[in-house]
C-alpha cells in the first residue's frame, strides 16, 4: 500500500532496467560532458561523444566484466538514470553495483532505491554470483540510504581507495549475499 500524499515517505516507485540503445548515446554523452549536475561524489573526467559511440560499438555497454543499464520509469518508459555492475574483485564473482538518478529534482523520492533493488534482482537472476556490493564515499548519505533500503548491509571501510576530483577518499562497503536476497524475496 502506498502512503497517502500527506505522508513524509515518498510513494513506492516502479522502474524498469533496459540495455543502452544507440538512441541513448546523445543523452549519455551530454551528461558526461556537463559538470553542472554532478554531485561531489562523482568524478570530473569528461567523456566525448566519440567515447560513447566507440564503447557502444564494442559491446553495447554489456559484457561479462561490466554492464551499464538505463533506468526507466516503468509507467512511461522515460529514461531517468543509469545503473551499472561490474566485477568487484579479480579473484571473485562478486559484482559491485552503482546507480544514478539523472535529474536532481527526482532524487530523494525513492527512484534510487527502486533502481538499486531492480539492479540487485537483475544481477542475482542473471549472473552466477554469491555476493553484490556497493562502495560509497562516507559522506554520501543519500546513496548510503539507498543501499540500506535496498537490503545491503554495512560491512566496513577501506581507506583511501576512491580517487575523485584529485583526492583519495575512503570507501564504505555495503554487501548482500545471495541467501540473504533469497530470504528477503520470501
Amino acid at each position: 500500500m502506498n502512503p497517502s500524499p500527506s505522508s513524509s515517505q515518498p510513494p513506492a516507485r516502479r522502474v524498469l532496467l533496459r540495455p543502452v540503445t544507440e538512441d541513448d548515446l546523445p543523452r549519455l554523452a551530454a551528461q558526461a560532458g556537463d559538470l553542472r549536475d554532478r554531485t561531489e561524489f562523482e568524478g570530473s573526467m569528461l567523456r566525448s561523444p566519440q567515447f560513447f559511440k566507440k564503447r557502444f560499438a564494442e559491446d553495447g555497454f554489456s559484457s561479462n566484466e561490466a554492464e551499464r543499464l538505463v533506468i526507466c520509469e516503468a509507467e512511461s518508459g522515460e529514461p531517468i538514470g543509469s545503473a551499472s555492475h561490474f566485477l568487484a574483485h579479480r579473484y571473485s564473482s562478486a559484482r559491485e553495483l552503482g546507480w544514478k538518478i539523472d535529474d536532481p529534482a527526482r532524487r530523494g523520492q525513492g527512484w534510487g532505491t527502486a533502481a538499486a533493488r531492480a539492479l540487485i534482482d537483475h544481477v542475482f537472476h542473471n549472473f552466477e554470483v554469491h555476493r553484490v556490493c556497493a562502495a560509497l564515499a562516507p559522506g554520501n548519505l543519500a546513496s548510503r540510504r539507498v543501499a540500506e533500503k535496498a537490503g545491503l548491509q554495512f560491512e566496513g571501510r577501506l581507506r583511501g581507495v576512491i580517487f575523485i576530483n584529485g583526492h583519495y577518499l575512503d570507501s564504505e562497503v555495503f554487501g548482500l549475499l545471495r541467501p540473504e536476497w533469497l530470504a528477503r524475496r520470501g
